[in-house]
């Protein structure tokens, strides 16, 4: 079932603690990236509460100069986000890829899309991504909203098959409506979760076809990346259910850290010094940060490894050599 994560352990043995880290190193060039916008809202705010009157109201020209600093930080983070970002987001999947095909990710790796001949070729297929993302989720709100409103007549007729007796939830009658219904939502959101985990597994894929191959034509990529994704040896519903699994522990995890920091606070702290409580809630936000980094970096990877051993399966003589940067 956990075939695709352990796989990738395997594969990246070595690499792992490096690759984690450079990703950390990714998500703090992302931080300052967002800096510029900020600095545009930080002076507007500034500028407006400085110019305040002594009852506290505003004049025209900080709210003016707030207006303006607020529209450039939007614009700024907009043009950051798609000429920046998305390309380093192909860079960052870089890092899992050749961690899963046993080479060492390197820190340049995150730029390698923002390079000449390569950035055009990024933000096209990233339109035709983000063309699929808008379809697709039109498409599961559609689902989503009939659902909804058979729920609604489900519900409806139940209160009225039960007549004055809906008043009472502990009846057996409510109670059996509430299981029903209870079960019918899961079924549901079971139902809308699968074209959605379709979705971005193909929408994965694509952007890992176009690490492999940025020469193809961008529906080329999204043909390769469908059959990877629908006609591969590798089941993606194996996929599907194993990092289900892996989000239900997951959250077990999550729950069970923090039903033992608060049950810790509740009988320790109050007998400790403060100083010590915080230095153990400290140790404890850590262990939960390192928990969640490796089974969040896994998830990542098992995906990854489904792509790669798809891929190979369907083009054995069409595998490009990864995008590697040797020392």
């Amino acid at each position: 079932m956990f075939n695709f994560h352990f796989d990738y352990f395997r594969n990246g043995r070595g690499n792992h603690l490096r690759t984690i880290l450079l990703s950390f190193f990714a998500m703090f060039v992302f931080a300052l990236a967002l800096l510029i916008p900020g600095i545009f809202l930080l002076i507007g705010t500034g500028i407006y509460n400085y110019t305040l009157d002594f009852y506290g109201n505003p004049s025209t020209g900080g709210t003016i100069t707030l207006i303006i600093c607020a529209a450039l930080s939007l614009i700024t983070s907009l043009v950051i986000y798609i000429f920046v970002f998305i390309p380093l987001c192909y860079g960052y999947m870089t890092f899992y890829k050749n961690t899963d095909l046993g080479n060492r990710p390197h820190f340049r790796d995150l730029f390698t899309f923002l390079k000449k001949g390569q950035y055009v070729k990024t933000l096209k297929i990233t339109a035709v991504i983000a063309l699929m993302s808008i379809v697709g989720y039109i498409a599961v709100y559609i689902v989503f909203f009939v659902a909804y409103l058979i729920f609604i007549a489900v519900f409806g007729t139940t209160l009225a098959i039960m007549g004055p007796e809906s008043e009472n939830l502990s009846t057996p009658a409510a109670i059996t409506s509430a299981v029903v219904i209870f079960l019918f939502l899961l079924v549901v959101m079971f139902v809308i979760y699968i074209p959605i985990y379709y979705l971005i597994i193909l929408l994965i894929n694509v952007t890992l076809v176009h690490i492999d191959q940025s020469s193809l034509p961008s529906f080329k990529k999204v043909s390769i990346a469908w059959n990877i994704t629908t006609k591969g040896p590798n089941s993606a519903w194996k996929l599907l259910f194993a990092n289900l699994l892996y989000y239900i522990g997951l959250y077990i995890i999550i729950v069970v850290i923090v039903l033992i920091s608060v049950l810790i606070s509740t009988l320790i702290f109050t007998h400790l010094p403060t100083f010590i409580g915080v230095i153990i809630s400290i140790i404890f936000y850590i262990i939960y940060m390192i928990v969640i980094t490796i089974l969040t970096y896994l998830i990542y990877g098992s995906v990854v490894n489904f792509y790669h051993k798809n891929k190979n399966a369907l083009y054995p003589t069409n595998n490009s050599a990864p995008v590697e940067s040797n020392e």
